[in-house]
């Protein structure tokens, strides 16, 4: 009888079940990862500034700048800049993560 396992007691000796889910790390994701939320906010502060810069070019409020892509400041450009800095500040330039957010902000600031 003791060889018999139930479901419940595999998962509590894994440390699996939804209770120790909902209390993992990973479930926590957003506010715990800095260069997630720096990359966010870059790119919503450079949206929100295209209604600025649409009016000193034309004199007109046009709401729907905000969510358009093009134009100055670019929030694709932001978005990886800010990515890429903020790696750099928390894990270092020498990692393998700053490495690939470099790559991949020049790429997409080169198009």
């Amino acid at each position: 009888m003791n060889e018999v396992m139930m479901a419940a007691d595999a998962s509590s000796m894994r440390g699996g079940g939804a209770t120790s889910f909902a209390s993992s790390p990973s479930s926590n994701l957003l506010p715990n990862n800095l260069p997630l939320l720096t990359a966010f906010l870059a790119f919503a502060l450079a949206q929100f500034l295209k209604l600025f810069t649409n009016w000193f070019k034309e004199r007109r409020w046009d709401s729907k700048r905000m969510i358009d892509s093009g134009g100055m400041p670019s929030s694709h450009s932001a978005t990886v800049t800010a990515l890429a800095v903020a790696i750099g500040l928390q894990d270092g330039m020498g990692g393998p993560a700053f490495a690939i957010a470099v790559v991949l902000a020049c790429v997409v600031c080169a198009s």
